[in-house]
């Protein structure tokens, strides 16, 4: 049907034509009401099915507040009310709305200078903003979500508060460990190719499965359910990362791969275990070497995480995160990369001056920075022979926890034995137990002056000494004074009356003397501990098992190869003085760094060995130890590392190395001062519960410098009892014989350089001729300055008698 015809249709029946409109129009307008209702009618079927469930929809939507509390507060917000309205108030609130104003308005221009300004305005702006401990918490907040990166590593290295700087990402959240893993095995295998991940993934890491799901996190509040297994290799991982980080390019693939955020999670999961920890933050210290790496540490949080370990108990924490904050920190006027293996101890934070010296620590066989530079326990210490290396463990506790539970374990048993009160007047003082995963730092004592433990003619007989005349006329011997010496020795043996501190019952007790005694002494010097991974036998040779690379390393032609350009690379010798410390194999070391540094033709690495000004071996096989002897008579038992098998007695190798120092003494290190130090007594085996003399007078003994034999054993002789002990006043004697040597070296080659400036003044102001003749009249006779240098290397001074008790007639 045509349009026209339906028309025609709809004129000849009007009254149907208006009854079908409006029906079509009823019909529209129930199903546009039927679709509107359709929520209302879905929610209420919902309601009668689960009619339980309504009071606590209801219950959620009110909050209680008890009755007290609402009541409190009113009538606070009544009397605000009321004393807004006073005459004063009217005052003093406009001007402290304008102090609050006006101080975070000097913050925030500080913190625009430090973000803008040339370096020294940057230096002096940043030290004023570590100064302002007035500002509130919504002031530190409003200040660090506008600082920069560079600023807020400024701010952490000057020691300012941690609420500058923004909070962890998601800090209370901690993602499931399973994803996690995943994660971490997708980020190595980007690494490929590489031998280290492939033997690590086909040892260790096997395919992880996908995870789905919506529970990706949970809250620190929550039970995470981990397999011990499951944590055994997120430790793994975090020590193949220690190894695998310390090449520069691996470090940046890692950084781009979104390693930093991988490395929060796995902080946050063992934020207990500072063991772990110390491991992870060597990881971030290696990252930290990357030039481009400041920006990526500050987006992912861990500027504040390191600020807040800097300013922990641990002093492992302390020491790592303080060198990741060193490489970080490329505004320091005093800056230089710390690399693998070095450790700064002091300073740790940024410092205006620069350093005046470097004392350089190197420990011995199966040692570590913070173990063996430990202060001396008053009982005999043993040498676990199994003992685990510290800084690299991951299957068996640090030894340096060990050691500080033997400690706590020892003054323990001490404090439970009963005691004269009169003897030990500080016996009932209780002090807080340590946990033991904490490595702690010295409780330092104000008062050293305790009572003299002996008898009571003895205590009388010094109280009569200090009150009288006499006070600066008697002396005391040092506890552990040496039992032999060379004839031609210089040293104290005894200090004053007057500056002597009776230590016997001080509970001050320091994990690491060189962090926490020397910049006391020496303020201005550069403390650096060099720490390497090494094992008695093969079968504690853990840090082999990630990477056959690594079976090479322990040999000492390698190892001083390697640590001589980390040591390079430190920036150490450059224009000051440098003393070395050795302990044991450490002295090794250092004689073969010096070799290698006075062979070298780069004159950066020829320039450690022409700064040399001391070094100090302490226990040092020079011509080997009978304790490689195991090697003969107990090769299948304990199989020997390649450290024991190279310091054999009289090992060929060793004779030669002995030789070449020698002669480099003799020819390029004449100037310097040697102190030889041997043990006396020998060191108890718990294992086989037997005495052995580790290194022999004879092997210990070179003929060039001092020599002491003290009454210690091998461990002793790196650990001090106290500060006033001769062990710790001779290294102290070293280290102020080469700060002076070099400081009257720079003031003699001032004055010539000033002597030369008036000579030439004057010969430019008279007659060419007179000013020439003056010249060669005013110059000094050389015969003067070659006497004074004889003096001065004889010691003659030094050579006086020294008695115990002395008298002036």
């Amino acid at each position: 049907m045509s349009w026209k015809a339906l028309k025609t249709q709809w004129q000849r029946h009007p009254r149907f034509a208006r009854l079908l409109m409006a029906g079509s129009v009823s019909l529209a307008t129930a199903a546009g009401f039927w679709l509107w209702n359709a929520g209302k009618m879905r929610h209420f079927l919902e309601r009668l099915k689960q009619p339980e469930e309504e009071p606590a929809r209801r219950q959620a939507e009110y909050i209680y507040i008890k009755y007290h509390i609402y009541r409190e507060s009113m009538r606070q917000l009544q009397q605000k009310q009321e004393d807004d309205k006073k005459w004063i108030s009217v005052i003093v609130n406009p001007i402290g709305k304008w102090w609050k104003a006006a101080k975070h308005s000097v913050a925030w221009r500080l913190l625009n200078i430090a973000q803008m300004g040339s370096q020294s305005e940057r230096l002096k702006a940043v030290q004023q903003l570590v100064c302002m401990n007035h500002l509130k918490d919504w002031d530190f907040r409003h200040l660090a979500q506008i600082c920069d990166a560079r600023t807020a590593v400024s701010l952490a290295r000057s020691g300012a508060d941690t609420r500058w700087f923004m909070p962890v990402h998601r800090r209370g959240c901690i993602k499931n460990p399973k994803l996690l893993l995943s994660e971490l095995h997708t980020m190595l295998s980007q690494l490929r190719p590489l031998s280290c991940v492939d033997h690590f993934f086909a040892k260790y890491f096997p395919e992880q499965q996908a995870q789905q799901g919506s529970g990706e996190d949970s809250t620190q509040e929550q039970t995470i359910v981990l397999s011990s297994a499951d944590m055994d290799l997120l430790r793994e991982i975090i020590s193949f990362l220690h190894h695998i980080s310390k090449d520069h390019q691996v470090s940046a693939n890692i950084i781009r791969e979104g390693g930093l955020v991988h490395l929060m999670e796995l902080r946050k999961i063992f934020s207990e275990d500072n063991e772990t920890l110390s491991t992870l933050c060597k990881v971030l210290a290696n990252m930290s070497a990357v030039p481009t790496a400041v920006e990526h540490f500050f987006a992912t949080g861990w500027i504040g995480v390191l600020a807040e370990w800097q300013q922990c108990p641990d002093l492992r924490l302390q020491v790592i995160s303080a060198k990741a904050m060193a490489n970080l920190d490329r505004d320091d006027p005093n800056q230089c990369i710390y690399p693998p293996n070095v450790y700064p101890l002091h300073p740790r934070i940024r410092t205006a001056r620069k350093p005046k010296a470097d004392i350089i620590f190197v420990h011995g066989l199966m040692g570590g920075v913070f173990v063996t530079w430990r202060q001396r326990n008053r009982k005999t210490t043993e040498l676990n022979i199994y003992g685990k290396n510290a800084f690299y463990t991951s299957q068996s506790k640090d030894l340096f926890v060990a050691a500080e539970q033997w400690r706590q374990q020892a003054k323990t048993s001490s404090s439970e034995t009963p005691e004269d009160p009169s003897e030990n007047p500080d016996s009932q003082s209780a002090e807080e137990p340590v946990p033991d995963s904490v490595v702690k730092a010295s409780s330092r004592k104000t008062n050293h002056r305790k009572q003299l433990n002996g008898s009571d003619g003895t205590m009388e007989f010094v109280k009569k000494l200090r009150g009288s005349d006499l006070d600066a006329d008697w002396e005391v011997v040092h506890p552990d004074i040496p039992l032999n010496a060379s004839e031609d020795c210089a040293g104290t043996f005894s200090v004053s009356g007057n500056e002597w501190h009776n230590q016997d019952t001080s509970e001050e007790y320091t994990n690491c003397w060189p962090m926490e005694w020397l910049p006391d002494d020496y303020p201005d010097a550069r403390i650096i501990g060099i720490d390497y991974t090494s094992a008695l036998t093969e079968w504690s040779a853990n840090f082999t098992k990630y990477c056959p690379c690594e079976r090479g390393q322990g040999q000492f032609e390698v190892r001083a190869s390697t640590l001589l350009e980390r040591i390079v690379a430190s920036d150490v010798g450059n224009d000051r003085p440098i003393v070395w410390i050795g302990h044991s194999m450490g002295g090794l070391l250092t004689k073969l760094i010096l070799i290698k540094s006075s062979d070298s033709e780069d004159p950066k690495v020829q320039q450690l060995a022409k700064s040399t000004r001391g070094i100090v071996f302490l226990g040092t096989p020079h011509r080997g130890s009978p304790i490689a002897k195991w090697k003969q008579h107990m090769q299948m038992i304990l199989s020997p590392s390649i450290e024991v098998k190279e310091m054999e007695e009289n090992a060929p190798k060793l004779l030669e190395m002995h030789r070449r120092f020698m002669d480099c003494l003799h020819r390029f290190l004449h100037r310097v001062k040697v102190v030889s130090v041997a043990e006396g007594s020998p060191t108890m085996l718990t294992s086989f519960k037997f005495p052995l003399r580790i290194v022999t007078e004879e092997s210990s003994r070179i003929d060039f410098g001092d020599y002491y034999l003290l009454n210690d054993d091998h461990l002793g002789l790196s650990k001090p009892i106290y500060r006033q002990s001769f062990l710790y006043q001779r290294l102290l004697h070293v280290i102020h014989e080469a700060v002076r040597e070099n400081d009257g070296a720079e003031g003699a080659a001032e004055e010539r350089k000033e002597e030369k400036d008036r000579q030439g003044e004057g010969a430019r102001a008279g007659d060419p001729a007179e000013a020439e003749a003056e010249t060669e009249q005013e110059t000094p006779p050389h015969s003067e300055e070659r006497l004074m240098s004889l003096v001065a290397n004889l010691r003659l001074f030094d050579l006086l008698p020294r008695l115990a008790l002395r008298f002036s007639p």
